[in-house]
């Protein structure tokens, strides 16, 4: 009998060795699946309205934004509450993007004024990236598929 104990634990070891992988493939392709809202919502309307990073520690009472739209959804406008130091490092509270495309759970925009550079030379773009109906992600363009910024929750 201990004979066959020693022939089953390799074979055993091996199926469990290529479980893991598979299990860890199926987890991040399930992390990186973006929500998306029913077919007839407007992503616009989802996303439009007061986030912050978190909304634990007072988040939305002190450092939240806002997020709008105009009526032709080519222009998003980010308006914070506090001053932020942007990438050419000067104070700010106002980001404008210009909209490149929409999908049911994203919104791709270019900052105007970027000046963050892809490796490529290019003017960094992004993606906010609905993760729940109270929640989202920025993603940038010329990160892997599943970089994400922390999540931001919506403001009750």
């Amino acid at each position: 009998m201990p004979s066959r104990i020693h022939s089953i634990i390799p074979r055993v070891a091996i199926g469990i060795g290529l479980l893991v992988p598979v299990a860890a493939v199926a987890g991040y392709l399930i992390y990186t699946e973006p929500y998306e809202p029913a077919p007839d919502t407007d992503i616009f309307a989802v996303v439009e309205g007061r986030w912050a990073w978190t909304t634990t520690d007072s988040g939305c009472a002190n450092e939240w934004h806002r997020i709008t739209f105009t009526p032709d959804r080519t222009v998003m406008t980010i308006a914070a509450s506090k001053p932020y130091e942007g990438a050419d490092g000067k104070l700010d509270s106002l980001a404008v993007y210009d909209i490149v495309s929409h999908t049911l759970a994203s919104i791709r925009g270019a900052i105007r004024g970027e000046t963050r550079l892809t490796d490529a030379g290019e003017p960094v773009v992004w993606d906010l990236v609905l993760r729940s109906p109270d929640h989202y992600a920025w993603h940038r363009t010329d990160w892997f598929r599943g970089g994400f910024t922390p999540e931001i929750e919506r403001c009750p």
